[in-house]
């Protein structure tokens, strides 16, 4: 009797096992075809954690728990997970009021402060993050933080590359911030909230930008001692000012191209393919 009890206890016990892992996460929907887990769909269909979602002519619209919704591009593919997205083709528009990731290339794409809404494309082995509203950080495999992208602006990655045979190779990064000096050092404290971070630069031409907004790029030096509060220090390659003109309309200088219109044009066309036909039935 009670070896049965004990069989019975083990099978409900491999049900609710079975049952949890195969939770429900959300919702997807298309106005016309897409492919779930190797399966056209026409309208709605449910999502599981490791749901692989491909989109034709239509794009569609992801909806995870509360306060995430991405919507994945025409010819778009992706795997989705209860935290993240790992996207190997096409694009995604991200909005959301809680934690989110979006990973693609090796990098991972999360938003800065609550309530932004981005995009993030792989085209030809490039990875595109464009932030519409809000901030976004990109980071690599090591948790480096490898650029701050401020609303309106955008930024292009190549495929990683393998690293040098050493144990702290350099990591380049694109941030943008405040430059302050203090004795004699100087520190670019990161503005968005969810960043809260301070770097010590070293190199470039910056004794003319203390107490201004700039954008800079250059390589984490793992190697280097990093005076006050900051977390280590960056070798500056180039350093520009952000125009108050170009803050105030949430836009950004990089290389000397105004981005902020290119951050819109990243979106635009991708999603569109959803706008008409006849709505899915429910």
């Amino acid at each position: 009797m009670k070896s049965k009890l004990h069989a019975v206890a083990m099978i409900c016990c491999t049900l609710s096992y079975a049952m949890a892992g195969t939770s429900a996460i959300g919702t997807a929907s298309a106005r016309g075809d897409m492919r779930v887990d190797g399966y056209t769909v026409k309208g709605d269909a449910t999502l599981f954690n490791g749901t692989v979602v491909e989109t034709g002519q239509n794009s569609a619209a992801l909806r995870v728990g509360t306060g995430v919704e991405v919507k994945l591009g025409t010819e778009s593919r992706g795997t989705l997970y209860q935290d993240r997205l790992v996207l190997q083709q096409g694009a995604s528009e991200l909005k959301t009021s809680s934690p989110f990731q979006v990973d693609a290339n090796g990098l991972h794409v999360t938003s800065a402060m609550p309530n932004a809404s981005g995009v993030v494309a792989v085209n030809n082995g490039i990875l595109e993050v464009a932030a519409l509203t809000g901030a976004f950080k990109v980071t690599n495999g090591r948790g480096y933080l490898l650029a701050s992208i401020p609303s309106g602006s955008s930024e292009a990655f190549g495929a990683p590359q393998p690293a040098p045979v050493q144990s702290n190779p350099p990591v380049k990064m694109t941030l943008f911030g405040d430059l302050v000096s203090v004795d004699g050092h100087y520190y670019l404290n990161l503005p968005t909230p969810d960043l809260g971070v301070v770097y010590e630069l070293s190199g470039g031409n910056l004794s003319g930008m203390v107490g201004k907004r700039i954008t800079i790029t250059g390589f984490a030096d793992l190697n280097a001692k990093a005076t006050g509060k900051a977390s280590y220090v960056i070798d500056v390659t180039t350093a520009q000012e952000i125009p108050v003109e170009t803050q105030n309309s949430h836009k950004k200088l990089i290389g000397g191209i105004l981005l902020g219109a290119g951050a819109a044009g990243l979106a635009g066309g991708l999603f569109a393919a959803n706008s008409g036909g006849t709505p899915a039935s429910r």
